[in-house]
């Protein structure tokens, strides 16, 4: 199958360009890159060519071709020319390269393939990748997915770094019908429960199809589409009685898919709120929260504790990020207010205010164990002076990361 050769000035997938080619090989005047050869990488820095063609030897050392990789793990990208073309003699030198270890018979066979190259690529060959982003532009890297072709056919694999798809080759010109993505490998960043269900979001894909257009090049983008809804009349009611009006509800949203569908990261047996929605993977994700038992709307008011915080300016995400072990199991004390306690333990503090202050299940409290469930409410209620005093208040927030 033809791929184009890589020349000086190529792109890296990363960015960044190769820096070096051949002295004696070149296409349309730019010398041919092969392994060995350096190039510089946004993302790494300095690199060098590391895979090529083994059968296409350049001035002793195999050619590189378009998705070719670099030492660094990023890939070479074709963008200066159309197909393989070797030009004998004047500036560039013998196709095999000006070596002495190079002879008129090995040019003439690299010629011979290079013919075979271009004959193959005038013959029709098609292809096109995708590229999925969210909805704030940030590329969805490293996410599974499969492809559906209008010809029945399926293409799976995983997304790079910039979210850019394998390219899909055909014979002729297929649309790409639907693209299923589902959840990477990743770590748990809080709120866990347990499901056995696999996380995955399946959406038509508009505009993309394989082309003989900027062949080996074309990209199409494509925003990954997830599902969402807004607080129910009964959750906002149970909210309430917790955060009184210091949350605007209608801000709120709650997406029935995890959060990597966004960012790339999230287990899938965990819900997180880091911006202020709500992402529960199918599997946890409830039509409404206040419909279900106490269990279940503890947690709720455990996320909603990441929403208060998110609206009075608290950096959920970055807070979180970096303390995968942040301990949710706090010590009741009178010397202590809400904002002595770090973001997990107020959202289980809260919670558990709820289920003793408004539902007659106050065992369901995570300190009922230790205090007694009929001592749930007096426990909580010097901790929480300040916040029932003024819920909207940002001197509640967290003052510790622990």
């Amino acid at each position: 199958m033809a791929r184009n050769w890589i020349v000086l000035g190529d792109p890296l997938s990363s960015g960044g360009q190769v820096l070096q080619g051949s002295p004696m090989t070149d296409i349309d005047g730019k010398p041919v890159a092969r392994i060995g050869d350096p190039a510089l990488c946004k993302r790494h820095g300095p690199t060098r060519i590391a895979s090529g063609d083994s059968t296409v030897i350049i001035d002793g050392q195999p050619v590189a071709r378009h998705g070719d990789l670099c030492a660094c793990g990023c890939s070479l990208m074709s963008s200066q020319q159309t197909h393989v073309f070797l030009e004998q003699g004047g500036g560039g030198g013998a196709a095999a390269g000006g070596s002495a270890a190079a002879t008129l018979g090995k040019a003439a066979s690299v010629a011979g393939i290079a013919t075979r190259l271009m004959g193959k690529r005038e013959s029709g060959l098609f292809d096109q990748a995708l590229r999925f982003l969210t909805r704030s532009r940030e590329p969805l890297s490293n996410v599974p997915y499969t492809l559906e072709l209008d010809n029945g056919e399926q293409v799976s694999g995983t997304t790079d770094s910039n979210g850019a798809t394998a390219r899909v080759q055909t014979d002729s010109a297929v649309r790409i019908v639907r693209a299923t993505l589902r959840e990477p490998s990743g770590s748990a960043t809080c709120c866990s429960s347990v499901t056995g269900a696999e996380d995955k979001v399946s959406f038509a894909v508009d505009g993309a199809a394989t082309t003989e257009e900027a062949y080996g090049q074309s990209v199409v983008e494509v925003e990954a589409k997830g599902h969402e809804r807004s607080l129910t009349a009964g959750e906002i009611d149970i909210a309430r009685k917790v955060f009184g009006t210091s949350v605007d509800y209608a801000r709120v949203k709650v997406h029935n898919h995890g959060y990597w569908l966004f960012f790339g990261f999230q287990d899938k047996n965990t819900a997180v709120t880091p911006n202020g929605e709500m992402y529960f993977p199918k599997g946890v994700h409830e039509d409404d929260y206040s419909a279900l038992g106490v269990d279940k709307q503890h947690w709720f008011i455990h996320e909603m504790v990441h929403v208060w915080q998110y609206q009075l300016g608290y950096s959920i995400k970055w807070v979180r990020m970096f303390r995968p072990n942040m301990k949710y199991d706090y010590a009741p004390s009178n010397d202590k207010r809400l904002c002595d306690f770090n973001m997990e333990q107020q959202g289980d503090i809260l919670a558990d205010y709820f289920v003793a202050a408004f539902t007659s299940e106050a065992y369901q409290a995570t300190i009922a164990a230790r205090v007694g469930a009929s001592n749930v409410a007096a426990t909580l209620a010097p901790m929480l002076s300040d916040f029932l005093a003024d819920p909207a208040a940002a001197s509640n927030l967290p003052n510790t990361k622990e």
